[in-house]
């Protein structure tokens, strides 16, 4: 798994950062400040996302393995965990929030600028319509602490299973119910798993309600790595290392789990990844 796009990020950042000043100062000069205030209100919502672009797609691959975890379920017991970068958590949150509160207030500042009779003015101005919705959008994703039951979002690997932990939720996947591992590299580094439940499941103690809903636990099984504390890679690995070797699943409750994802101690799935370029992950069932 490589991937190039993230030296992109800086001069793309450069680039709107310059043309959002060229067209600050031109509105500052005609003293159109409501649209001065429109924007800094998009072009700054837009900075802040790619400042957290850069500082998770555009770094991922420079990280390493340290950042692996033994942490305590819900349950009582214990999974190796590789959680979220905090600067993740931070600037997420603030770009979430800010292009939220853009795209909902661009309905009601375009209100307050005379119209112009252009095309264009009547375009922004039918944009509003839309830009509430996604603004609404943004704001739940920058609210949905209040959803989910932790703070941190990330990957854990347990005895019985696979935890993704996502902006709204947990979902909590069975290492039996796991038949293949994609690893996908476009626009960022995620796992997708191909899952195959058996109808009855029971809820999981990390699992809050929205675990229950088909559609949430099918875009859940698409599992981002970018923001993780760990290179991508490392995730894959072991991921696919555990699903290949079930005699071995008892030392994700141990720091001895943590160890050899910390070491990357899976030989034969390197070995496999360096001849090849691609890994086996399905797995025969009987």
């Amino acid at each position: 798994m490589s991937y190039k796009h993230g030296k992109r990020i800086l001069p793309t950042l450069a680039v709107l950062a310059m043309a959002s000043l060229w067209v600050a100062i031109f509105y500052f000069r005609e003293r159109e400040f409501y649209n001065l205030l429109l924007v800094f209100l998009l072009m700054g919502g837009i900075v802040v996302g790619g400042v957290t672009s850069y500082v998770t797609v555009g770094t991922c691959w420079r990280r390493g393995s340290s950042g692996v975890r033994l942490s305590r379920l819900r349950d009582g017991m214990f999974a190796v965990t590789m959680w979220s970068r905090p600067a993740f958590t931070i600037s997420a949150s603030l770009a979430y929030a800010w292009l939220g509160v853009a795209l909902v207030s661009h309905p009601f500042v375009m209100a307050m600028i005379p119209s112009s009779g252009t095309r264009t003015d009547a375009q922004l101005r039918a944009l509003g319509y839309v830009s509430t919705v996604v603004g609404l959008i943004f704001l739940c994703f920058a609210c949905s602490r209040i959803v989910r039951k932790r703070g941190q979002l990330g990957i854990g690997l347990s005895p019985e299973g696979v935890y993704h932990w996502s902006h709204f939720g947990c979902c909590f996947y069975r290492w039996e119910s796991i038949i293949d591992i994609l690893p996908v590299v476009v626009r960022s580094p995620r796992i997708e798993l191909v899952v195959v439940e058996p109808a009855g499941r029971q809820r999981n103690p990390e699992e809050n309600f929205l675990a229950s809903w088909l559609i949430f636990r099918r875009r859940n099984r698409r599992i981002e790595l970018h923001y993780l504390d760990v290179n991508p890679g490392v995730v894959y690995l072991a991921v696919v290392f555990y699903l290949r070797h079930p005699e071995l699943r008892h030392e994700l409750a141990t720091m001895e789990g943590v160890q050899r994802i910390q070491r990357l101690d899976f030989a034969e799935v390197v070995d496999e990844l360096e001849t090849t370029g691609t890994l086996r992950a399905m797995v025969d069932r009987p």
